[in-house]
């Protein structure tokens, strides 16, 4: 089984019984809104080690598309909740040194444009019509375009082809330790969690009916002593 098979089974798994939970479309909703805006900070960053004009305009409209999209997910949860949403707080990292090659940027962005367009093609293609997968429409069609604009950005930067196929692989690698340490990070929570739960409903019962023995107890211990030593 491939792993593009792999990761389209998971988003059937996650649409189709995760999101009918409460809450959880709209969770997912905060994270693409996220992931969106945390795509614009590092294309600003890439943006200021660019000196061609032409790619400096490139990467200027291209951050403002990722914005826009932002912003879309923005809308679409307000319009599916009542409540306004709380932006997801990602910590922010320079994804290469300053004396770095600056094409390497582009490749970390091109496969982030790579992943996000086949993840919301397989969420696209698993809803329902209406306001997310409306807005998911134009926002596949600019990831599409961006896919192409970032590929064609590191060939004109001077990247040879076999070190694009390297950096490439080395991103891939990089961004699926990180994801492989998310989802350990989120199991040891769910872990945790339900050993918490399991402790207060197979404990909680006998807390409870030995405090409510003593509260109806109509002589009351007290070692007056023991306050004294203290």
């Amino acid at each position: 089984m491939s792993a593009s098979t792999v990761e389209r089974i998971k988003i059937w798994v996650a649409v189709k019984l995760g999101w009918a939970l409460p809450g959880r479309m709209l969770e997912a909703i905060r994270g693409f809104q996220a992931t969106e805006a945390d795509g614009v900070w590092h294309l600003h960053r890439s943006y200021q080690g660019l000196t061609d004009p032409r790619h400096r305009s490139i990467v200027f409209t291209h951050s403002l598309e990722e914005e826009s999209h932002a912003d879309e997910f923005a809308r679409v949860y307000k319009q599916s909740s009542e409540y306004g949403l709380s932006p997801v707080r990602y910590e922010r990292r320079t994804l290469y040194e300053r004396d770095a090659p600056a094409w390497k940027s582009f490749a970390y962005v091109h496969v982030g444009e790579v992943d996000a367009t086949d993840r919301f093609k397989a969420i696209r293609a698993n809803l329902n019509e209406g306001p997310l997968r409306a807005a998911l429409e134009t926002i596949i069609d600019d990831e599409e375009g961006h896919i192409d604009l970032t590929h064609d950005i590191l060939l004109e930067m001077g990247a040879k082809p076999r070190e694009i196929r390297r950096e490439l692989r080395r991103v891939r690698l990089a961004r699926a330790w990180e994801n492989w340490l998310r989802v350990g990070t989120r199991m040891a929570d769910w872990v945790i969690t339900l050993q918490l739960g399991l402790i207060y409903y197979l404990v909680g019962p006998f807390v409870f009916l030995l405090a409510r023995k003593k509260l109806r107890s109509v002589t009351v211990e007290y070692d007056n002593n023991h306050l004294k030593q203290m």
